[in-house]
């Protein structure tokens, strides 16, 4: 990086790109807004809130495809994978509520529609006053049945992963993955807000971006067929390696989230495959002591002092790396 003494500094959704679209809601609360400036704000100033912004709560861990470049399930063993019990579920959400927690993805490493409970999860968010409500799916599970469930449960949006336009390769690169069911469950979610006249779920389909995909075409053919078309930057898995220059670049997750696995473990970022950052597990702890806990502290003066290359689990984090190699580039 060619300033050396350059401002520390945390950009939120420096990894995401809007290419059409908008999946904000179209009649914004006071709650909205006051919960987007603090997504936006907190991680710029390192303030800590008293309470995390957002939680990801991993609703399955899961998952109905094998995709050639996962960089998740790879790790797992047969023991992590399961579904979130709706009664831990219920005790995250009962404590975001009296602390004002604004946000919940229903998504982590699965695939959140193999929870048999997900459209009841939604439903108790929304009974307890969580502002936005959403998730990523893989798409292909999204039939009839549960895209009225999720509908009447008040789903603010859903982001659905598709990797370019042509079918062949789609599917060859997302195995069990059928291009065409895809297109169908997400056009015919559209049809279905539009005969009951809902104006959520938001649908955002979202690609990462790779070297063959044409983000303008990618574009041209998914705007006709939802309410926002994204990409969001690609991780190099292969490269797990130690980027230890780093003279500007901190996480924003510190400041705005927290991530619980479906069997209550918790991690302040949703890249610490190794949990190198638990505080423990919501069966023993409530997250408010988690989110202030030591370990976490730590990391973040360290990431306030442009040294996230001293805390273990970011030092080799491939999302990392790609946000200080395009900040070197600038």
């Amino acid at each position: 990086m060619k300033e050396m003494e350059r401002r520390v500094q945390a950009r939120a959704n420096a990894n995401f790109y809007s290419l059409w679209g908008s999946s904000a809601p179209e009649s914004k609360s006071p709650l909205y807004d006051e919960y987007r400036r603090c997504w936006l704000e907190y991680p710029s100033r390192f303030e800590v809130r008293e309470f995390p912004v957002h939680l990801d709560l991993e609703a399955s861990s899961r998952c109905n495809l094998r995709c050639t470049f996962c960089d998740k399930l790879p790790l797992m063993t047969k023991e992590q994978f399961g579904d979130m019990d709706f009664r831990l579920y219920r005790k995250i959400i009962d404590e975001g509520r009296e602390r004002l927690l604004w946000s919940v993805k229903l998504s982590y490493r699965g695939e959140p529609l193999l929870n048999p409970h997900l459209a009841e999860m939604v439903a108790y968010a929304k009974k307890n006053g969580i502002v936005d409500i959403y998730f990523n799916s893989n798409g292909m599970l999204l039939t009839e049945d549960m895209s009225l469930k999720l509908m009447d449960a008040g789903l603010d949006r859903i982001s659905i992963s598709v990797e370019g336009t042509d079918p062949v390769m789609f599917e060859k690169a997302r195995i069990g993955a059928r291009f065409d069911r895809i297109v169908k469950n997400i056009e015919r979610l559209m049809e279905l807000k539009r005969k009951r006249g809902y104006p959520h779920p938001k649908v955002r389909v979202q690609t990462v971006c790779l070297p063959h995909i044409d983000l303008d075409e990618y574009c041209e053919f998914w705007k006709e067929r939802c309410d926002e078309v994204a990409a969001i930057d690609f991780k190099d898995i292969s490269k797990r390696e130690e980027v230890l220059v780093d003279y500007g670049w901190a996480c924003p997750q510190l400041w705005q989230r927290m991530t619980i696995e479906w069997n209550g473990a918790i991690i302040p970022c949703n890249n610490d495959d190794y949990r190198l950052l638990s505080p423990g597990n919501v069966l023993a702890r409530d997250i408010y002591s988690c989110w202030h806990d030591p370990i976490v502290q730590r990391a973040r003066e360290l990431h306030m002092r442009g040294e996230s290359h001293l805390v273990a689990a970011c030092s080799g984090c491939p999302w990392r790396a790609t946000q200080v190699k395009k900040d070197e580039e600038q």
